[in-house]
């Protein structure tokens, strides 16, 4: 009765539907979330402008694993879904754990952000991840203890943010959080803060030869996140470029936006001041989007590195090991 209970909750909240089996042996299963058009309108729950969008999903269970069994969301990068979070896939399944990626852009009739990261409002990212939190919560096959998040750069922005507790309690209301975060080659240019975290366990994983989003952002904030009470952990890899995961080899994208040339830019979420820290300059918000687009660059290098990739698997499943196993 129990198990049945919680499928029912997924249908009737959630919106839930499934499709059949797909060729990777996965499963796409829609469901109900918001494309709120701020973070601001998501932090202060102006839910009159969060506007309904049916996203979807494809879960992939451990093979030959008795559930339920803990599971991580992917969170993909600005050139949406690719075949590259299938080594993820892998990854987690072979030591045990569902994955779940989420498609952010697809349903949104939006294939890339890289060149306009504003096609597809940041908040849409949070909120879908916050829903396929309480979709796979009430999942009978998957601990719902046990659920984290790991994203890659736009999605590992979103692996950060999702660890903040406004923006967490504005969505979910059950108590419930990602158990564990992984941020991967992350945006740190700008960024939302609170004193108030889950304080799940976070892995940031970053490349030393990023000139996209770059490392230092990302530590800066990984070991704010760590004065906080978050237990952290940080591996900045030699060589790697951004997207050191991709299939394609390291080339040069002269449409990549990046705001790292305008400093880091602040916004605490319980005032909503906004900081270039740079300066110490107060942004009011309606010059926000002037400020960034007059220092707003273009042009990145992206793909693979190899040594990298093999490096970040064995770093993100021993921590999944240690954290959801305690191996």
């Amino acid at each position: 009765m129990h198990r049945l209970f919680r499928v029912l909750v997924s249908v009737c909240v959630l919106g839930l539907s499934v499709t059949a089996a797909r060729a990777d042996d996965s499963t796409r299963i829609a469901f109900d979330s918001f494309t709120p058009k701020s973070l601001f309108d998501l932090a202060r729950e102006r839910r009159a402008q969060w506007v309904p969008t049916p996203v979807w999903g494809d879960l992939s269970l451990p093979a030959g694993v008795a559930g339920p069994v803990p599971a991580i969301v992917l969170a993909h990068g600005s050139d949406g879904v690719g075949p590259g979070l299938q080594q993820w896939v892998q990854a987690f399944n072979g030591i045990g754990v569902a994955t779940f990626i989420v498609d952010s852009f697809a349903p949104r009739g939006v294939s890339s952000t890289a060149a306009d990261q504003t096609s597809v409002p940041a908040a849409a990212n949070v909120m879908d991840a916050f829903q396929a939190l309480r979709l796979l919560s009430a999942d009978p096959r998957i601990d719902a203890r046990r659920i984290g998040i790991m994203g890659f750069s736009r999605g590992g922005t979103v692996a950060l943010q999702t660890a903040q507790l406004p923006f967490l309690r504005a969505v979910v209301k059950t108590g419930q959080a990602f158990a564990l975060h992984i941020a991967t080659y992350a945006g740190c240019s700008q960024i939302y803060t609170s004193p108030n975290l889950t304080r799940a366990p976070l892995l940031n994983l970053v490349g030393a030869a990023d000139d996209y989003t770059h490392p230092e952002p990302c530590e800066a904030l990984a070991a704010e996140y760590a004065t906080l009470g978050t237990p952290v952990e940080t591996h900045r890899y030699a060589d790697a470029h951004h997207a050191w995961d991709s299939l394609l080899p390291v080339r040069y994208r002269a449409d990549a936006t990046s705001g790292y040339a305008c400093g880091v830019i602040r916004t605490d979420i319980p005032t909503w001041v906004v900081t270039s820290e740079r300066t110490g300059q107060v942004i009011p918000s309606d010059q926000l989007t002037a400020f960034i687009n007059a220092c707003m660059t273009r042009g990145a290098h992206v793909g693979r590195n190899e040594a990298a990739f093999q490096a970040s698997r064995e770093d993100a499943t021993r921590f999944v090991r240690r954290v959801f196993f305690g191996q």
